[in-house]
């Protein structure tokens, strides 16, 4: 959900919030450069360090006015708390864009959580059940689409050592698992069911674990999103990924925080950092907690 669209008089910002200093408030992140700051729609974001240079980058899906959707990559500057634009990218295939994944200094995977551009056409397309959503993949100033049949393709990530890509199909109640291909193509290999909404996934690079923000009633999410004070149920998943010679085929899923919505309403994204949890809502708040046992 692009909560730009649902609200249109909101202007877009970064954040940044520190985990080894939860009691400090988030800094809003200064945004430098030669682009359309005042059109800046931001919605999924992803971080790439560079091995050599150490340079970081951040990519941003930017749902600009024009409804020509576009990834802005910045480079991050930590001393200055800034981020400073360095690219513009459009293609032919990136048109309805719900998040993005990096894995190089210019390229980058995306999803297109629907077919349709137009709120109509998105509409008819969630109403009738069709899994149209895809999977892009932007290289060398090549772009193409690279998988198919997902219904809502939402959050995209990766795994510590970049073998496989993970998607969540919001609709489908599932995260589907690939084995990236040579040339950037991609391989199904699994598809786990939750039987909810799984909105954003982040990694524990460590442990290869992934973290879900999702949403276990959706027309609730609906709901919250006409009207803010209607709460919707916010849940986390974390997914232990099996054996190594089958990695995904008997993961284990625990919930590992849910609430009605009287404390956050919508979970759409949950960041694992040293056992503390910071949950994001779609319209909502950000929630942070110390995770005790699980």
């Amino acid at each position: 959900m692009d909560p730009s669209r649902m609200l249109p008089n909101l202007r877009g910002r970064i954040f940044l919030f520190d985990f080894n200093h939860p009691d400090d408030s988030a800094i809003e992140v200064t945004l430098n450069g030669d682009f359309d700051r005042e059109n800046f729609f931001p919605h999924g974001i992803s971080l790439y360090e560079d091995q050599k240079t150490a340079e970081v980058r951040l990519f941003v899906v930017n749902h600009h006015i024009s409804d020509q959707e576009r990834i802005e990559i910045f480079r991050f500057d930590e001393n200055a708390t800034s981020l400073n634009h360095l690219k513009t990218v459009t293609g032919e295939n990136i048109h309805s864009v719900n998040d993005v994944l990096a894995v190089g200094p210019e390229s980058f995977y995306y999803t297109n959580d629907w077919y349709f551009v137009n709120k109509f056409g998105k509409m008819a397309e969630m109403l009738s059940g069709l899994c149209w959503g895809t999977v892009g993949y932007y290289h060398d100033g090549q772009d193409a689409i690279v998988a198919r049949g997902l219904r809502m393709a939402n959050g995209i990530n990766m795994s510590p050592d970049g073998r496989y890509l993970y998607v969540a199909a919001a609709f489908q109640g599932q995260v589907v698992v690939f084995e990236r291909q040579e040339g950037g193509s991609l391989e199904e290999k699994q598809r786990i069911d939750l039987c909810l909404g799984a909105d954003n996934i982040e990694i524990d690079k460590r442990s290869g674990d992934l973290w879900l923000g999702c949403q276990s009633v959706l027309y609730k999410l609906f709901q919250h999103g006409m009207n803010v004070t209607n709460p919707a149920a916010s849940q986390v998943l974390r997914i232990r990924p099996g054996s190594k010679s089958a990695p995904y085929a008997s993961p284990d899923i625990r919930e590992i925080f849910v609430d009605d919505g009287t404390l956050a309403s919508s979970s759409s994204v949950a960041s694992y950092y040293d056992d503390k949890l910071l949950v994001g809502t779609v319209l909502d708040r950000l929630v942070y907690c110390e995770i005790k046992t699980f």
